[in-house]
C-alpha cells in the first residue's frame, strides 16, 4: 500500500507515531462535491490501510485562517463521516492524548504534521497562503511551548504542496508576501509568484525548528503526475488530500 500513501522518514522513525498522506488514488477526502457517506467511505479506506479506525479521528472544518486548536479523546469521531460537527473554523489540531488521530485535507495548500518526541504531543496544520500570511505556522509553535514543548525537539513533515512556478496571485497578495517574505515572492512577465513551502521553512526555523529536523517534500500537486489533486491545476473538482498523524498507546 506504500504507492497509495506518503510518509515521512523522520517521523516514521518513532515506532509509537502513525501518519500518511493519501494519494488520488482513495478519492475525495474533503466534504464538498461528494455525498458525505462517499467521502466516509474514502477516509474509512484511507485510514484502515494504516490501521486507524475512522471512528478516531479529529476533523477540522478548515477555513484558510489561522486558528489551532488543541483537542483529545472527547473530540474523537468529530468530522469523520459528515461536516456538521467537525471543530468548528480551525486549521490545525494538537493533541497529548495517544489514540486521538488528527486529520486535515488539502489539494495545493501545505500539510504539516508535527511531533514532539519528548513531551509526546502532535499537531497537524492546513497552511495555504491566507493561513500562513497569518501566522499559522508560528500560531501552532506557541502552542506546543505552550503545552512544554521546546521548539528545538519538534520533528516537522511539509507534505507535497503547490510549488512557486504554479502558484500564480494577486498583486495585494504579492505585496504582502514581500513584506512579510521577500525571499518567496517573484514578479515575472508581469505575474507573482510565491514559494509557500519556503516560507513554511523560514517561519519554522524563525520559530526554532533545527533544519534537520524538517524534512520537505519536493513534490508539487501542480506539476507532478497527478499523484494529488491539485485546485489550481483541476478546479474545485480535484480530489483533497488527507494527511493524518496520531500516537498508539
Amino acid at each position: 500500500m506504500e504507492d497509495r500513501f506518503f510518509r515521512f522518514s523522520n517521523l516514521s522513525s518513532f515506532p509509537e507515531i502513525v501518519h500518511g498522506i493519501s494519494s488520488r488514488n482513495y478519492g475525495d477526502m474533503r466534504f464538498n462535491k461528494l455525498p458525505s457517506q462517499e467521502v466516509a467511505k474514502n477516509r474509512s479506506i484511507f485510514l484502515g490501510d494504516l490501521d486507524i479506525n475512522l471512528s478516531d479521528i479529529v476533523y477540522p472544518k478548515l477555513c484558510h485562517g489561522a486558528k489551532i486548536k488543541v483537542v483529545g479523546h472527547n473530540e474523537r469521531g468529530k468530522g469523520s463521516v459528515s461536516p456538521g460537527n467537525a471543530i468548528a473554523l480551525t486549521d490545525g489540531l494538537i493533541t497529548a492524548e495517544k489514540e486521538v488521530y488528527l486529520l486535515i485535507t488539502g489539494a495545493d495548500c501545505l500539510p504539516i504534521l508535527i511531533y514532539d518526541p519528548l513531551m509526546q504531543i502532535i499537531g497537524a496544520i492546513h497552511a495555504g497562503w491566507r493561513g500562513i500570511l497569518n501566522q499559522i505556522i508560528p500560531n501552532t509553535i506557541g502552542k506546543f511551548k505552550n503545552l512544554g514543548s521546546d521548539p528545538e525537539n519538534l520533528i516537522v513533515g511539509i507534505g507535497p504542496a503547490i510549488c512557486q512556478k504554479h502558484f500564480v496571485v494577486k498583486n495585494d497578495v504579492l505585496e504582502n508576501f514581500m513584506d512579510l517574505y521577500p525571499s518567496v515572492s517573484l514578479i515575472r512577465n508581469n505575474h507573482g509568484y510565491v514559494d509557500l513551502k519556503k516560507a513554511a521553512l523560514l517561519d519554522l526555523k524563525k520559530a526554532g525548528v533545527p533544519k534537520g529536523n524538517i524534512e520537505l517534500s519536493l513534490t508539487c500537486t501542480a506539476c507532478e503526475n497527478g499523484t494529488y489533486g491539485s485546485f489550481r491545476k483541476e478546479g474545485e473538482g480535484a480530489p483533497a488530500m488527507a494527511a493524518v498523524i496520531g500516537m498508539r498507546e
